[in-house]
């Protein structure tokens, strides 16, 4: 039975960078193979050609007379076990000499539509055991032993390719989608469905006639994906349906080079609402994860390398609860030279090159690409002692919320009091004690932000881009302008900051300071199963920059697209100041 339309030769001959419904499938000949097989049985017998001579004939009449007898023996064996009450079913194989036939169940290594690939028996309907591999064939679910195996096999040819495993989100990480019904006017008068339609290859705006949706494709995608599958092994994994995927997927891979049988959607997962490598058919010691959302990831955040969210049309914004206006409504875009995925991909080189440089090629199999993510992201605010004033809940242990947690990943320190050593002084208010003593002490003053900027760019962002601004300088206006929130007073932000009843729009981004909890974000009702949204959450993990000086709520550089009316497609020209 054949798992591949066009299996390789050999285990041997296939890469972790080729369809690994290739190696699985000859795998699985070569064991059934070595079954059928085994001393005494006739079908293991080489036939003679007729021209290796009659001097072979004598030969062949010894042989035809032990396998007779051989059958025979067998014959009784199987007789005296029917006399015993005693029978062989099918998943039940008969091995060793025909003197000594012993009886061993067949381990039950998967399954092939219902059936098990290597004796045939039915799967009990009972039987849970096992992950369905549905994305590689339908109908395909191996046993747990069985993807150990398979796993080793890969592993041994990603680390002779010295390639990792890389598995991509696609919503608010690599697209940002909409249905045609949720366009907002403004970027109906900017003929965004007219962009979608035009004959161009360098177009980034497409039109899914069938799901009646639009996607626009993250700047440096094709160029990120291009670089990344000479380091990795990737995988696409998303919460939207399996239609949705292999639509995106075709957008981002046409020609099928790089997600060949690896498109993973919601009906694939194993846990409701939940993202695991247990589908994934490579091992975690060498898995590196993109994704906007942790949430989805519980039992894998080590492998993880969260993204900031890409938010192009207006639906996108709207869908997290706050009133941002949208990268296509103000004609703005990510810059490609350094914006999120040009960013990650420099990450990603880091970690490939620690990973297979630093040590010896004998050693590389007990490497694990968790510690070297978790070593690069200790680089990033190594040297720096932070101290924070008034931004957590007065009720909070400061070590368990999540700003200071994400400050120590990063490599900096931590403390509750101020004194020679401290370097930062994260507030979101000039008047505080701890505050007027940075100023005093001529150490840094920053913003929160400051730290999710690092967490998202890897690298220590320059603090002169996240001061921290005088409540009666504020100017709500700037904001407005940006993000079309409401004005509310001083007081109420100042409630937000002592962990107070927040009730005003604009600083609901504060809540992710206060650590609460992220929900899951992909796409629309595809993506979570109709799950609904905590606005109030997402806002917070959102809208993380609004109110800086740089006025805008994304954490990479935009530029300004040349044509408002989309008639070349969106294009850069001058960046922002």
């Amino acid at each position: 039975m054949s798992l591949a339309e066009a299996p390789s030769s050999s285990p041997s001959s296939s890469s972790g960078s080729e369809d690994f419904a290739a190696l699985l499938d000859a795998e699985l000949e070569l064991a059934s193979g070595a079954d059928s097989a085994f001393p005494g049985d006739p079908s293991s017998a080489s036939p003679a050609t007729d021209d290796e001579g009659e001097e072979e004939d004598s030969e062949e009449e010894v042989e035809v007379e032990v396998l007779e007898q051989n059958g025979a023996k067998r014959r009784r064996v199987e007789e005296q076990r029917q006399d015993q009450g005693m029978s062989i079913s099918p998943d039940k194989f008969a091995t060793g000499p025909s003197k000594n036939v012993q009886v061993e169940l067949c381990p039950h290594p998967g399954y092939f539509g219902g059936l098990c690939f290597r004796c045939g028996k039915p799967r009990d309907e009972e039987d849970v055991s096992g992950v369905a591999f549905g994305y590689i064939h339908k109908g395909l679910r191996l046993g747990t032993s069985e993807i150990d195996r398979l796993r080793g096999a890969d592993l041994k040819n990603l680390l002779r390719e010295r390639k990792l495993v890389l598995i991509l989100d696609l919503d608010h990480t690599l697209i940002n989608s909409t249905k045609l019904q949720d366009i907002s006017s403004a970027e109906n008068e900017l003929g965004i469905r007219t962009a979608a339609l035009k004959d161009d290859p360098d177009r980034s705006i497409f039109t899914l006639d069938s799901m009646q949706m639009l996607t626009k494709l993250r700047p440096f995608v094709h160029k990120f994906l291009k670089e990344a599958s000479n380091m990795f092994e990737m995988y696409i994994y998303t919460m939207g349906d399996k239609a949705y995927a292999i639509e995106i997927a075709k957008l981002l891979d046409p020609t099928n080079v790089y997600f060949p049988s690896k498109v993973i959607s919601n009906s694939d997962c194993t846990q409701r609402h939940q993202k695991g490598l247990d589908v994934i058919l490579g091992a975690e010691s060498v898995a590196v994860i993109l994704d906007d959302t942790e949430y989805v990831w519980q039992k894998h955040k080590e492998n993880l390398i969260l993204m900031e969210r890409y938010h192009y049309f207006a639906s996108s914004c709207r869908q997290f609860g706050f009133g941002v206006r949208s990268l296509s409504e103000s004609m703005q875009d990510e810059r490609e030279s350094d914006g999120a995925l040009a960013t990650v991909l420099d990450v990603l080189k880091r970690i490939h090159a620690i990973f297979f440089d630093t040590a010896a090629e004998t050693d590389l199999s007990s490497q694990d690409v968790r510690q070297v993510i978790k070593a690069v992201r200790k680089e990033v605010l190594k040297g720096c002692k932070l101290v924070f004033s008034r931004v957590f809940p007065n009720n909070a242990r400061p070590q368990e919320q999540m700003m200071w947690k994400m400050a120590e990943h990063l490599g900096a320190v931590c403390s509750t009091d101020v004194d020679s050593t401290v370097t930062h002084v994260v507030a979101v208010d000039l008047g505080t004690e701890k505050a007027r003593w940075a100023v005093g002490n001529k150490k840094f003053l920053v913003h929160p932000r400051w730290i999710e900027a690092a967490n998202f760019r890897w690298h220590r962002q320059p603090e002169e881009d996240f001061h921290v601004i005088p409540p009666k300088e504020k100017s709500r206006d700037k904001v407005n302008a940006v993000c079309g929130q409401k004005e509310t007073s001083k007081d109420k932000e100042e409630n937000t900051v002592a962990g107070e009843k927040e009730t005003s729009n604009d600083r609901k981004e504060e809540n992710d300071v206060a650590d609460q909890k992220e929900t899951s974000n992909d796409y629309d009702g595809n993506d979570v199963d109709g799950q609904k949204k905590d606005d109030a959450k997402e806002n917070a993990v959102a809208c993380r920059f609004v109110g800086t000086d740089r006025g805008d709520c994304f954490c990479y550089p935009l530029v300004q697209v040349q044509d408002v009316k989309f008639k070349s497609g969106p294009r850069e020209i001058s960046l922002l100041t």
